[in-house]
């Protein structure tokens, strides 16, 4: 992915009870505080989902690249938007890319119902296509690497950390994360939700969406781990010996400097892995949680 945030719930979502099969207007009707379901929604007919899911697209993002807000389409009639939100899941995607083709993909947005009739985020990809592409998404033999967490590229990391990108990056972001997050937000409010829920794919995104109001549903304690042990005399500090280009001493200082070292797995000395965390938000609420104070990017 062509990302700035990464993130990724691995739990596939569980059944939600009650699951109605569709939105009905008794139901609009009645207390408008009980939450709908992607699932719900996605029962509807097409066009009746394309006016509820049009509520997601940031208007910012569509007038940066002369996309029609209704149309979603250009000038020229080439499309730009594009949903996923099949009849019968509980899943739901909307992708917007300046061109038919993933090297064009500025917005990536996944969202599914889970087992306590929440929301989950599973991906937030935002990246500006006019800028270099780093193919740190796959290793040298062409096989995906997920973000690095099954196999990485070492040589395309390098030059990506060197550009200042994070780990997980392939292009530098669109500087329009705040809009996005208002806009979904939003959306869910209309739902009837008042939370929603993400996993950190990288130490870069849990500092994000903490600065963006999350706190944790688990791996605070771990968050906490790593910024002591980062401290000079900290074991994780010690990894920070110079044996690759990942591990150079003064990475301790910064957010992008502890992610590397991260990726390069620094955490087996204290022998956990970056696995597990699990963020939630609750809607209009910023929850004041920062594992790294006074940090710098």
């Amino acid at each position: 992915m062509r990302s700035f945030l990464n993130l990724q719930v691995k739990q596939k979502p569980g059944k939600i009870v009650p699951d109605a099969p569709s939105i009905s207007a008794d139901q609009l009707g009645n207390d408008p505080a009980v939450p709908i379901t992607l699932h719900q929604v996605n029962a509807l007919p097409h066009n009746a989902k394309l006016r509820i899911y049009r509520a997601l697209m940031p208007l910012e993002l569509l007038t940066r690249f002369k996309i029609d807000p209704i149309a979603w389409n250009a000038s020229g009639g080439e499309q730009h938007i594009w949903l996923q939100a099949d009849q019968g899941t509980h899943y739901t995607a909307l992708v917007g890319s300046v061109s038919m083709t993933a090297e064009g993909e500025f917005l990536r947005i996944e969202l599914s119902d889970n087992a306590i009739n929440g929301i989950d985020l599973h991906m937030l990809v935002l990246s500006d296509p006019a800028e270099e592409y780093f193919r740190t998404d796959f290793d040298e033999n062409d096989q995906p690497t997920h973000f690095g967490t099954a196999r990485r590229n070492l040589a395309e990391e390098l030059r990506a950390m060197q550009a200042g990108l994070a780990p997980g990056q392939t292009r530098r972001g669109l500087g329009a994360s705040t809009a996005v997050f208002q806009q979904l937000e939003s959306f869910l409010a209309a739902l009837g939700h008042r939370a929603y829920f993400l996993e950190p794919l990288t130490y870069v995104s849990a500092w994000v969406f903490e600065r963006r109001g999350f706190a944790y549903v688990r791996g605070h304690k771990l968050m906490d781990d790593i910024h002591r042990e980062f401290q000079p005399g900290g074991k994780l500090h010690r990894m920070l010996d110079g044996s690759s280009p990942f591990r150079q001493p003064d990475q301790w200082k910064s957010v992008r400097g502890r992610a590397w070292a991260i990726q390069d797995g620094v955490l087996d000395t204290l022998e956990t892995r970056w696995d597990g965390l699990r963020m939630v938000k609750q809607i209009g609420r910023h929850a004041r949680v920062e594992t790294f104070p006074l940090a710098q990017y």
